[in-house]
């Protein structure tokens, strides 16, 4: 910093002795000279001739801090205003020798003084600008070391530089930022917000700032705030690839699934190489069916970036939604090979090997998770869903439980734990539990969005309920039997019931009893007093294993199907009538579980003699009757032409005298009808067949065949035959529990 010396003595000298002035001024021209200590012993002795000399003083504290002597400086431009303290340069000298000292708050306090007295006074304009430099390089430098320890990893320490920064210049809007994404690491989402909200004070216009604030909404479970701070921030830097992956993902928390799409898109073209970008469209696309734009993008990211662990997760989720769970094993495995701790590749993997139905390489890499990341909800629930299908039920509901303790609104840690319950018959829990999966998914539910309040359970009396129907179409036949006013608590029934109905049951569901209207299609209905998903009415009307309402049939086909079938059957050849399917639809998440490997499985039903067969396979799998190699003598009747909606298939049923099938819709049709029917059941059955049972409190006709291994259906296919053979012979079966 610049100082001002007290130059000549002039006319201080006037009432001065004329040995001061002019040991004064030889201290000067020593000054000058560069002679500092002969200046300084000098001006001391002009001192010691006139004591309130103030030239001296001022040219001494020059000397004194040429020669680095700063507290003796200090000391005597304190003294020289004590004697003139309206002088504004003597305070810039002082305020020079404090910045010097590093009392760099007494520093600026003396240049204000100094402008106090002489506004804009250029040499306290420049001390004050210059402290603040001095300041700000420092602050920079402690962003720079914390900026290093963010990039390793080390939040703490990171936070730390940050808040030393911020000590040097509370207005370093970087920092600030630069702070909240040390908190956001370490967690600690509300101070990270708090310093996101400091930096944007600081500087508004900053897209990232806002991108930043965003992301920690999201983390922080605020998914319609990071929306809106992500929508905020991409107006703002409309380049800023980042601000749109994530506005992606807060976008698909909230429902807006092609808003999400839009977004991710928009990220992809503005950074082809950014494996996040690519993270956030998978779900969106994969959840609408567009795993073929998904398989695309992910080949395009390998083939980007070839190193990327991240990137090899996102082809084995397409892999796993194309149901190639080998495959997407494979891809999982070489993710690892490139980053053995990657996380998202551990439970992808685990996800394939389960439903490889390789349980316990599923349950090791569920463990090798929770090496890494300890407090990991996501592997404790897929642990529980392994459980569930190895049959092991209070491994399932431990392990349910133990990630509900750590996030206890995990929702599918809640379908888990209630599907446990219910698989062991504990359907009080059960339902409560398996109620959470109205809250599954990203996009919106008919429940989500319908006027009228959720029904609770109280008395409904003279009202109007709303059902929505949900699930799968055996679900839907399962539990319409609840519209059927005759098993709700007296006081408590509705006026009316209204039910939405897929256009495939409305045939069917025309004559179901208790039911005052149907919704079907794309037609709506919004005048209700209350509303209710389907699954639910088990349990809001207290349903258990005591109190199941089992009377059959509660369907039946409608008398225009009846007619048809009966005459198609007139000329049927003699002998018992029995229906088979052998497969569900492929689409089914646990089909594989469930649907034989093919129709030829069913060879030893084909030995019993004198049985009419009749398939009632619909879909992909129906053309395999027509391919059955050493088939029965009589031949398959191949009746899927006929079958168009579950009314046909009603009509068929009744002509029958015994069905015979996998755990499919056609199952629940014929056990609502009354009709015999012989379920064939994996040995990891969904949840309303239980466990250990041959029977079902459900559909009194129903008989079940276990597998005792899963993936093996040799042995419930020969008690099947067996069965059967005493059925046609009049022979008591043997039994077919497992």
């Amino acid at each position: 910093m610049t100082e001002q010396d007290g130059g000549e003595s002039g006319t201080g000298a006037e009432t001065a002795p004329l040995d001061a002035v002019a040991l004064s001024d030889l201290g000067v021209a020593l000054i000058q000279q560069g002679r500092l200590e002969e200046a300084v012993a000098t001006l001391r002795q002009a001192l010691a001739a006139q004591a309130d000399s103030i030239p001296a003083l001022v040219n001494l504290g020059v000397a004194l801090r040429r020669l680095g002597q700063l507290a003796p400086a200090a000391a005597t431009y304190a003294q020289a205003l004590a004697l003139a303290p309206g002088n504004a340069v003597l305070y810039v000298n002082l305020g020079n020798v404090l910045a010097d000292l590093g009392q760099e708050e007494d520093a600026a306090a003396t240049f204000r003084r100094a402008l106090g007295l002489q506004p804009g006074l250029p040499a306290a304009e420049e001390g004050l600008r210059r402290l603040a430099e001095a300041r700000l390089a420092r602050a920079a430098a402690l962003n720079g070391e914390g900026n290093a320890h963010f990039a390793a990893g080390r939040w703490a320490e990171a936070a730390d530089c940050y808040r030393r920064a911020l000590d040097q210049a509370s207005g370093y809007a970087d920092a600030h930022a630069n702070l909240g994404n040390a908190l956001r690491g370490l967690g600690r989402l509300v101070e990270a917000m708090a310093a996101y909200r400091r930096a944007i004070d600081l500087s508004p216009g900053n897209g990232g700032y806002w991108c930043n604030l965003g992301m920690a909404h999201q983390a922080d479970g605020q998914p319609a705030d990071a929306v809106a701070a992500l929508r905020h921030a991409v107006t703002l830097d409309p380049t800023l690839a980042v601000a749109e992956a994530n506005l992606a993902m807060a976008l698909r928390a909230v429902g807006e699934e092609d808003a999400a799409l839009d977004a991710g898109r928009r990220a992809l073209a503005l950074d082809p190489d950014m494996v996040d970008v690519y993270t956030a469209l998978m779900g969106p696309l994969i959840d609408r069916g567009e795993v073929e734009e998904a398989d695309d993008l992910a080949q395009a990211i390998i083939d980007r970036r070839p190193d990327s662990a991240d990137a090899h997760v996102c082809l084995a989720n397409v892999r796993q939604a194309q149901r190639r769970h080998a495959a997407a094993v494979t891809i999982c495995r070489a993710a690892l090979a490139l980053k053995p701790d990657c996380v998202p590749a551990r439970l992808c993997l685990a996800v394939a090997l389960k439903d490889l139905a390789r349980l316990a390489e599923a349950l090791e890499a569920c463990d090798r998770v929770l090496a890494v990341e300890p407090q990991s909800t996501d592997a404790r629930n897929l642990r529980a869903a392994v459980h569930i299908i190895a049959g092991d039920l209070p491994a399932a509901v431990a392990a349910a439980q133990d990630a509900l303790a750590l996030k206890p609104d995990m929702v599918d840690a809640h379908v888990n734990l209630g599907i446990a319950h219910l698989l062991a018959g504990r359907l009080t829990p059960g339902w409560h539990h398996f109620d959470w999966r109205l809250h599954a998914g990203h996009k919106p539910k008919p429940w989500d969005v319908f006027p009228a309040p959720p029904w609770r359970g109280e008395d409904l009396g003279g009202r109007t309920l709303m059902v929505h129907a949900e699930q799968g179409m055996g679900d839907l036949i399962q539990f319409c039997r609840y519209v059927d006013r005759r098993h709700w608590p007296a006081g408590r029934a509705p006026a009316r019931i209204v039910m939405t109905v897929p256009p495939p049951l409305a045939r069917l569901f025309a004559g179901l009893e208790g039911l005052d209207r149907m919704i079907v299609g794309d037609d709506r209905f919004e005048a209700a007093d209350a509303h209710a998903a389907l699954l639910s009415l088990p349990g809001l009307l207290g349903t258990t294993l005591e109190n199941v309402p089992a009377a059959i049939p509660y369907l039946a086909p409608p008398p225009d199907a009846l007619a048809g079938w009966s005459a198609l059957f007139a000329d049927a050849p003699p002998g018992p009538r029995v229906g088979i399917v052998w497969a569900g639809n492929p689409e089914h998440k646990g089909d594989n579980f469930r649907s034989l490997g093919g129709i030829d499985t069913l060879a030893p039903l084909w030995r019993v003699p004198g049985v009419r067969w009749y398939s009632l396979q619909v879909g992909k799998r129906a053309g395999d009757a027509h391919y059955v190699r050493n088939g029965p003598p009589g031949g398959i009747s191949n009746l899927s032409g006929r079958l168009g909606d579950y009314a046909e298939t009603a009509g068929a049923i009744a002509q029958l005298d015994l069905v015979i099938t996998v755990d499919t819709s056609v199952a629940h049709l014929a056990g609502a009808m009354g009709k015999p029917v012989w379920i064939l059941v994996s040995a990891t059955p969904d949840w309303r067949w239980m466990l250990g049972r041959a029977d079902s409190p459900w559909y009194p006709t129903a008989r079940l065949f276990r597998q005792s291994r899963l993936g093996d259906w040799r042995d419930p296919v020969d008690e099947v035959a067996q069965a059967l053979a005493a059925l046609v012979n009049s022979e008591p079966a043997p039994s077919s529990a497992s």
